[in-house]
């Protein structure tokens, strides 16, 4: 039988893999990761062992080289079990596309391997205080600072916020004259000047970790870009 996705018959043994995860890992600890607010970390343990946390990205980098509607699939199995868990390999796999997209990132191909082989947890970190749900309207803005850039933002709520390696953001460019004249770049976690600032308490969504993130002149070199 086809499936609604028309998904190919290899990609449908990332399907099914992923079934078995949401089956045999995802739904006998979902009830304690939403009461609990915990990180689903042993279905997130379970999706980087298999090599699914690199699903979408291409082969000559580790990953699966899985498309949309492969993507589409496997998160959909995932959310019948917790939608905790699903949410951060929603996040992670987007965050994860936007790093493979990046014209100008200086050491791209090597994050990409260590996404691919389970090393790497990243996620977006777009929605700001102010910007409401245009997120893709930043209010926070790149300032030019000695052959690099700073930028101080309030992030309404980032997923994966304590767990993830990387946050994919958006800032509006050093020169921009509108609300829609945007850059991307990447933060790491350990970065001076980001802080959390609040928890998070979500219906169904508890243990997917996210939380208002607050970048206070944080540093983004040119390298750091993901687009010029």
């Amino acid at each position: 039988m086809v499936h609604a996705y028309r998904i190919t018959e290899s990609d449908s043994a990332h399907r099914e893999s992923a079934a078995a995860i949401a089956r045999e890992v995802l739904a006998p600890n979902a009830a304690d990761v939403d009461r609990a607010a915990r990180f689903p970390r042993e279905g997130m343990a379970v999706l980087a062992q298999c090599g699914l946390n690199g699903l979408c990205v291409d082969k000559a980098h580790g990953g699966l080289g899985g498309g949309m509607r492969t993507f589409a699939a496997v998160v959909e199995e995932l959310a019948t079990a917790c939608g905790s868990t699903a949410m951060v390999y929603n996040m992670h796999v987007s965050a994860a596309q936007a790093i493979a997209a990046a014209t100008s990132l200086s050491n791209r191909d090597a994050l990409l391997k260590d996404i691919a082989a389970g090393r790497h947890l990243t996620t977006l970190a777009f929605s700001e205080r102010g910007s409401r749900s245009q997120f893709w309207m930043p209010v926070s803005k790149l300032e030019a600072a000695g052959g690099a850039f700073v930028t101080t933002a309030d992030k309404s709520w980032v997923t994966s916020a304590h767990e993830a390696d990387s946050f994919v953001s958006s800032a509006l460019a050093p020169t921009a004259s509108g609300p829609m004249e945007s850059t991307i770049y990447l933060v790491r976690k350990d970065a001076r000047g980001v802080t959390l600032t609040a928890g998070f308490d979500g219906l169904g969504l508890r243990g997917n970790d996210s939380a208002p993130m607050r970048f206070e002149r944080v540093a983004v070199a040119e390298a750091d870009l993901l687009n010029a």
